[in-house]
């Protein structure tokens, strides 16, 4: 075994339609760990599927594959998971033991570089960016990948309400279900971003285009910092968007492209789901307020005490 093998390469990834933060992954060769807040980390063992050692006799070729060992937190260590008995159970504990051993080493590091910057729009007719779709690390992947509508949440996260909906007398509970407002939301950008392009995202927050799209588009266009496009036609579309960015704040602050202007404006919001923001606080790229952070992390620690 190669010193180059037992170098963990560590990266991190978003998490998109619906967008849910970014997502901390480290790797060795023979296990791997991820986390959406920095401090629980899930850990794979990649080892031979059972199957194999009741065939000893087979010619087939042994398949391996990742299977969740255990979850890990700096202050109680590995918590093992059952697993099937006929595995290597003491190669896998080796195994998730030294990737614990580098996990503890890495917590100052966080967060890791973002490496997804192939990107799937949902485009308009003229072939400018609406929504994120999806993104991808690999450009050989594109093609692969099967990419839906866009989401506001996932069907079970009945969480999002627009103050701008109630304001018109439009409930949170309505004909299109428990998810409203997140509907109306889908359904408007639908309207809008009936296309879709792939695009390769550069430093300066340009997209080059990869993919046809309708239109008279241009190689290189300005992509959405926040995964959706924020200039809407009507007063209340324009409305339904900002309830949607307020909501999804602390996961926004996450993102490591979005300028000092829109980090203020996104710490402001996020502040006012102060537990949702001390949640994720250690994965912040950088901090524009530190005394405003601070102020909601103190704030969602006196909620935690007084459960």
């Amino acid at each position: 075994m190669t010193a180059a093998r037992d170098e963990p390469r560590c990266y991190a990834v978003r998490r998109v339609n619906p967008f849910d933060g970014v997502l901390q992954i480290v790797e060795t060769h023979a296990a791997r760990a991820y986390s959406h807040d920095g401090r629980v980390w899930q850990i794979q063992v990649l080892t031979e599927r059972p199957d194999h050692t009741w065939r000893s006799f087979s010619t087939v070729a042994p398949v391996e594959q990742f299977f969740n060992f255990g979850l890990w937190d700096a202050d109680d260590g590995l918590h093992k998971i059952p697993a099937n008995p006929v595995m290597d159970i003491g190669g896998m504990t080796r195994a998730a033991q030294r990737l614990c051993d580098t996990l503890a080493t890495l917590t100052t590091d966080l967060p890791f570089a973002l490496i997804d910057d192939y990107e799937c729009w949902s485009t308009d007719y003229h072939g400018h960016p609406v929504a994120l779709l999806a993104t991808t690390e690999r450009a050989d992947l594109m093609q692969d990948l099967r990419i839906g509508r866009w989401q506001a949440t996932r069907v079970a996260d009945h969480g999002f309400v627009s103050t701008a909906l109630i304001a018109h007398d439009i409930p949170a509970h309505g004909p299109l279900g428990p998810r409203e407002h997140a509907e109306r939301l889908e359904r408007q950008v639908r309207q809008l971003g009936q296309h879709k392009a792939w695009f390769r995202r550069r430093d300066d927050g340009s997209g080059e285009r990869l993919s046809a799209a309708a239109g008279p588009a241009e190689n290189l266009v300005p992509l959405p910092a926040l995964g959706l496009v924020l200039d809407w036609q009507h007063d209340l579309e324009r409305a339904l968007v900002e309830d949607y960015v307020a909501w999804l704040a602390p996961r926004l602050l996450l993102l490591q492209h979005i300028d000092d202007a829109t980090r203020t404006r996104l710490e402001h919001l996020a502040c006012q789901d102060a537990v949702e923001l001390a949640a994720r606080f250690r994965l912040l790229p950088r901090i524009v307020d530190t005394a405003r952070l601070e102020a909601a992390r103190v704030e969602a620690r006196l909620r935690h005490a007084a459960r």
